[in-house]
């Protein structure tokens, strides 16, 4: 990969977050502030970076009680 540097000035509670944020997951802080970017500078449409994940949720087979995941999207999305 070639990259260059970009260096910024962070107020310290922000800098604090930030470290916090990349040692939850995982990453150095370079790893996280890369995927941030990547993330908000992608052009495609929610869509376009979504549409792989359609119909791949397959709830029909379930058995007994409803799956707390699928009651909680029930909730939040359905229309009322």
């Amino acid at each position: 990969m070639n990259t260059s540097t970009l260096t910024i000035r962070l107020p310290k509670e922000q800098r604090e977050a930030l470290r916090r944020s990349a040692r939850v997951l995982k990453k150095t802080e370079s790893e996280y502030i890369r995927d941030i970017l990547a993330r908000d500078l992608d052009t495609r449409t929610i869509g376009e970076r979504i549409g792989r994940l359609a119909g791949s949720l397959d709830s029909s087979e379930t058995t007994g009680e409803a799956h707390l995941l699928k009651e909680m999207i029930r909730e939040r999305n359905w229309r009322k």
